[in-house]
């Protein structure tokens, strides 16, 4: 199995038959680093999006349609961001003992418009006999290289996470607060485009080693996730919320037979540097390419 956090547009999806190159990584952690490419059900992000007029409460920008993402994205032109922060408690997810239910939090840069992604986060997935056992892990991802969990984390812990650029290089920072745990990896890419910003609740896709055989999972039941502290920064510029930039709310979306959408969670509206996101519905497995 491989794990992929990836986010395609309708228009983009050519692009990402392309393979940024991920050079001179390294990395220190508290804990034990360990690559989930060998692991079953592991995340592997992924699916297309439509745009939409934004939803009450919402920003005056369009709103997103997504099938894995919710949460927010920033641009800023033509000017590439450094950084991008925030810090969440990890959600306790409901384990009804279905299979293939997940819930993710990050940050990152780019992947709304572009085929690379610098990100780090945490998970949640229902494991387990019976799939009815809540697993959490820290874990961080330069897609198309594969992700990496680096920590185990517990629901109720304090997250902080950044991805910051200088000097041609990317460096993934997460701790947990809560525990002391912190893992930090630096890694050069000279294609990457640095477009956009994003604080995102997800459900991954899972898929085989090939990525022939992908499917969207069921989004698990976090109840609420509050991404706090949501800042980022563009050469030459000052740290601002994400409030200060041109920014698009996403919503996460099933399609439902016949056309339409039906909403798995809702994205509240901006307050400072913060907004919280609320589960709605599960909603249910779709396949996916990602090949």
């Amino acid at each position: 199995m491989r794990t992929k956090r990836i986010f395609t547009t309708m228009l983009a999806a050519a692009a990402l038959t392309g393979a940024a190159c991920f050079t001179g990584i390294t990395g220190s952690a508290s804990a034990a680093v360990t690559s989930t490419a060998a692991a079953a059900n592991v995340p592997v992000p992924g699916g297309p999006m439509v745009k939409a007029n934004a939803a009450p409460g919402h920003s005056s920008q369009a709103t997103t349609i997504s099938e894995n993402w919710s949460g927010y994205a920033a641009t800023a032109g033509k000017k590439q961001f450094t950084y991008v922060h925030s810090s969440w408690v990890v959600p306790a997810i409901t384990c009804p003992g279905v299979a293939n239910q997940w819930a993710s939090e990050w940050i990152g840069l780019d992947g709304y418009n572009t085929p690379t992604v610098e990100q780090d986060g945490t998970d949640g997935h229902c494991g387990g006999a019976g799939n009815t056992t809540p697993k959490y892990e820290a874990w961080y991802e330069l897609y198309p290289a594969d992700s990496v969990n680096v920590f185990a984390v517990h629901a109720g812990d304090i997250i902080d996470a950044s991805v910051s650029y200088a000097n041609g290089e990317f460096t993934l920072a997460v701790s947990d607060l809560s525990t002391g745990k912190t893992s930090s990896t630096t890694a050069a890419c000279a294609d990457c485009a640095r477009a956009s910003a994003e604080w995102i609740i997800e459900r991954p896709a899972l898929c085989n080693n090939a990525l022939t055989n992908c499917f969207l999972t069921e989004l698990a039941d976090f109840g609420t996730t509050t991404m706090s502290g949501d800042e980022a920064q563009v050469t030459g510029g000052n740290v601002k919320g994400v409030g200060g930039f041109t920014n698009f709310p996403i919503d996460m979306v099933d399609p439902v037979s016949g056309g339409g959408f039906i909403s798995l969670d809702t994205v509240g509206a901006l307050s400072g540097k913060s907004f919280t996101t609320t589960w709605d519905r599960s909603g249910n497995t779709e396949p996916i390419s990602l090949g």
